[in-house]
Order: C-alpha cells, then sequence, then structure tokens
C-alpha cells in the first residue's frame, strides 16, 4: 500500500507506508470495537479536571486556532482536562526552556530544527504529534520574477532574517549548485522586496504574504510562494512535545489531549472565521489582533495542517523524516540529529484517532 510523497518529492517518488501507519490502519479498522469517545460519558458535574499548562512557540493569535475551538467547545473538559495556555512571541523564551524549567508540561515548537538541536544539551524530549505537517517555512518572491528553483536566484541578491542564509546555502546543496548569490539581511516586514532589493525573501508562508494583500494591495497573482518542501527541505511544524518522563507517566491525559484538538482542528477546517474570532475576541484579545488577517491566516494555514502526504491530523513518520526532512536538514548543516525513531511516539495519538471513528 503507498500514497504520493506530496511535492516535497520533485521526482515523484512513492513510499511505503510505515509499520505504524500500518498500526494505525489495524486500529481504525477495530475502533468500532473499542469505542468512539463520542460515546462516552463527559467528565461529570463538579469533578476536578487535570490541569495541563502548553506552552505555545507564539502569541495568542488564530495559528492555534483549532486549539481555541476544541477549548472553547469543551471538548479538553470532556476530556477531564484543563488547560494552561502559554503564550509565546519574540521576547518570550522558547518552549524548551519553558518545558525544561518545569513551567509547562507541553511544548508546541514551531522551529522544529531548533527543537531537535536541544537534544544534544541532554534533554529527553517526546513528540506525541505535529500540527503542521509542512512547515510554512517559505520563500515568497514576486510573479514578474518569480523564484521557485535555486536556478532562478543563481547570480542574484536574496533577503532573509538574521540566520536564515543557511536555508539558501541548503538549496542551492541540494539542487547540485555552489551557492551564488547576494544575501542581505533584513527584517520582518516584507518592503524590501516590494521595493526590489531582491527577488526572494524567507517567510512564514500564512504571514508575509498576507502583508502583501493588504499593505501593499497585491492579489495572490502578483506573488509566489515556494515552500522549503518544495526546495527539497519538507519538514514538520509546531511539533507537539514534552519530557519523556511525563509523557510516559500520563499517557490517558495524552491522547484524552489529542483527541480533543483533534476534534478542534477539524472544525477549524470548516469555518475559517470561527477560530479567528476566538483568537481576536478572546484567547488574544489584548493583541489587537486583526479579524480579517487572521481569517485569512487561517485559511492559508489549514491545507499545512492536512498535508499532502495523506496521514491523519497530527501524524508525524519517522522513516519519513529519515528519508526526505533529514537530508535538508544536514544540508543546511544540521549535525548530529537524534533517531526519529527514538523520540516519536504515535501510540496515544492511533489510539486518539481510532477512538474517534
Amino acid at each position: 500500500m503507498s500514497h504520493p510523497l506530496s511535492r516535497a518529492t520533485p521526482h515523484g517518488r512513492e513510499r511505503i507506508l510505515t509499520a505504524s501507519s500500518f498500526a494505525l490502519v489495524a486500529s481504525l479498522a477495530l475502533a468500532g470495537c473499542a469505542g468512539a469517545a463520542g460515546d462516552a460519558e463527559s467528565t461529570e458535574v463538579g469533578e476536578e479536571l487535570t490541569t495541563i499548562r502548553v506552552s505555545l512557540g507564539w502569541i495568542k493569535n488564530v495559528e492555534w486556532g483549532g486549539f481555541w475551538i476544541a477549548d472553547a467547545e469543551g471538548y479538553y473538559a470532556e476530556e477531564g482536562i484543563e488547560v494552561e495556555w502559554i503564550g509565546g512571541g519574540p521576547n518570550a523564551p522558547t518552549t524548551m526552556a519553558t518545558v525544561a524549567a518545569g513551567d509547562a508540561d507541553l511544548g508546541i515548537v514551531p522551529g522544529t530544527q531548533s527543537w531537535l538541536q536541544t537534544f544534544a544539551d541532554g534533554n529527553d524530549w517526546t513528540a506525541i504529534g505535529a500540527l503542521f505537517q509542512e512547515s510554512p517555512g517559505a520563500l515568497v518572491s514576486l510573479a514578474d520574477d518569480p523564484v521557485t528553483s535555486a536556478e532562478d536566484m543563481v547570480g542574484k541578491t536574496v533577503l532573509g532574517q538574521e540566520g536564515t542564509q543557511i536555508n539558501y546555502d541548503a538549496v542551492f546543496a541540494l539542487a547540485g549548485l555552489e551557492p551564488d548569490y547576494e544575501f542581505i539581511p533584513v527584517g520582518y516586514d516584507i518592503a524590501p522586496l516590494v521595493d526590489g532589493q531582491g527577488v526572494a525573501y524567507t517567510a512564514y508562508a500564512t504571514n508575509q504574504p498576507i502583508m502583501l494583500e493588504e499593505q501593499y494591495g497585491l492579489s495572490p497573482d502578483d506573488y509566489v510562494v515556494t515552500l522549503y518542501a518544495e526546495l527539497g527541505m519538507p519538514l514538520y511544524g509546531n511539533v507537539v512535545y514534552g519530557d519523556s518522563a511525563y509523557i510516559e507517566e500520563n499517557g490517558d491525559l495524552m491522547e484524552g489531549f489529542l483527541r480533543a484538538s483533534i476534534r478542534g482542528w477539524e472544525e477549524n477546517g470548516e469555518d475559517f472565521a470561527v477560530g479567528a474570532q476566538l483568537s481576536v475576541d478572546e484567547y488574544g484579545a489584548d493583541l489587537g489582533l486583526d479579524i480579517v488577517q487572521q481569517t485569512r491566516e487561517n485559511e492559508l494555514q489549514q491545507p499545512l495542517v492536512v498535508g499532502e502526504y495523506g496521514d491523519p491530523l497530527f501524524w508525524m513518520d519517522p522513516e519519513l523524516m529519515l528519508e526526505l526532512m533529514y537530508p535538508g536538514l544536514e544540508a543546511a548543516g544540521y549535525a548530529d540529529l537524534p533517531d526519529p525513531n527514538d523520540y516519536i511516539d504515535m501510540s496515544y495519538l492511533e489510539a486518539a484517532h481510532a477512538s474517534l471513528e
């Protein structure tokens, strides 16, 4: 049994479902015997909820819209859980620092690369899922000079935030080319691209393109978003993880958290306005968020949540990481990467999906 590797595989190869994927299929088939979550009794009135503190890798905006829906609809409460959401941001500690310090039980980290590097510091993490099947990391270019490959950047000037030059080097290396470009460091405002200072700009596919639309009046036909996955650097994003001992000791809570989260993200895909409104009015009420921008961001991120691997929500495949994702990281200079089989545990996610069937 096989399915396409998606746009992250330029030659259209196919992969065989891993043993863990077969286990998921089997568990889904037997779900009726196990009983569905919807059949379980909700937490009784007055029953004390168990708090899970979740450190988010960014501010409390619509990037977490499906979690907001699950929370607002009481899906976590039905699992006997109360979630304390700890917002992140440019001046906040990393999720790794927060979890390692014992100030959070779970972390959701946008930068998988930086998370993987913390294993070398002695951290013992277990990943139980990934919100983004495809990382939103991307290059943005203008349609009149589009960048969809390393060849499009040869001898040209490119733009990016400090530290992102390694991604350009990796794109060239994966294409079998020597780096041949001029790099100009810029901030998070995409104005330098609009001003013609460079042909490509490192971006989050769910963020800067909206700036082009709202601040500069461009339409989606006026710019090109090329995910790093399309350049040979696929990667999971917003990995859900915790200290291995905590995960193992709280297996039922992990399954319940994932089950409720799956329900929220499934509903998020049905109406992008709901998660956006919750972000503006409730969870990020003190951030001055714009409802139009938040709704558009939610629309852009949902395809990345679903992905193109054909896997269930939040799924992580160790073999896929080894075969497709690690080569891109190694081309970018990341070394001593831990074996995904040692830190990915999909058993809680398998159980959550099975019960929902």
